[in-house]
């Protein structure tokens, strides 16, 4: 049986479109840090805790913003890789990503068959945890709580549930086994990781997670006043 190695990415590439410069140097207001600081924080509280039973690696995609987002977390143990193709949306993000975890470079032949081959390395993960640089109330215990569940449930993607106008969502943050990895990286667009939550829910391969702390994201100035 395969040990459970987890990798994890957070996705710090967006444009920050809607908030006059770079949200993720905006300060939390819990932790009086950058927001991608205490997102990096965070996850790597939540792995560090976990370390005795994982291989972990934490790789944070940048992209327009690459210089600040370097700046904001020179001083963590995290790998940074660019996103180039920043421009695309979260799914580029996604492949560069899923790509320095499993192959050790950003971009694979994905038409390949065995391109992913790797994946059943011991020097790779066997699993992927993605969440977003822009989600100020995702804790250290929300993430281990999702561990815990990916590791009793290791051949399922296990994501976050939570309520949004009477209808259930299931998203990032979330785990994905190394069986998705090929459907990661087929993604395009801006349309992040719900294609692939779709298809495995479908096939009965979900376990969600209650995580209300999923719902709030910042693309505002004003989602902070909203929120704290």
């Amino acid at each position: 049986m395969m040990s459970y190695r987890l990798g994890s990415l957070l996705l710090a590439g967006g444009q920050s479109a809607r908030y006059a410069g770079n949200k993720l140097l905006s300060m939390h207001p819990t932790s009086t840090k950058p927001l991608v600081t205490y997102s990096a924080e965070q996850l790597i509280q939540a792995t560090q805790e976990n370390s005795g039973s994982l291989h972990h690696a934490i790789t944070v995609v940048s992209g327009k913003w690459d210089k600040s987002v370097r700046e904001a977390l020179n001083h963590l143990p995290v790998s940074i890789i660019t996103n180039n193709d920043w421009h695309e949306g979260i799914a580029a993000s996604i492949r560069v990503g899923v790509c320095s975890l499993v192959a050790g470079e950003p971009k694979i032949n994905i038409e390949d068959k065995h391109s992913l081959a790797l994946a059943h390395s011991e020097n790779v993960p066997s699993h992927i945890l993605i969440t977003l640089a822009d989600l100020p109330r995702i804790t250290a215990h929300d993430l281990q709580e999702l561990i815990n569940a990916s590791k009793a449930n290791p051949s399922h993607v296990i994501c976050s549930e939570w309520q949004s106008e009477d209808k259930t969502k299931l998203t990032v943050p979330a785990i994905f086994p190394a069986d998705a990895f090929d459907d990661l990286l087929a993604i395009r667009g801006d349309i992040g990781a719900k294609p692939v939550i779709v298809q495995f829910k479908k096939a009965g391969r979900v376990t969600a997670v209650p995580k209300p702390n999923a719902q709030f994201d910042i693309d505002t100035p004003q989602d902070w006043t909203s929120l704290y």
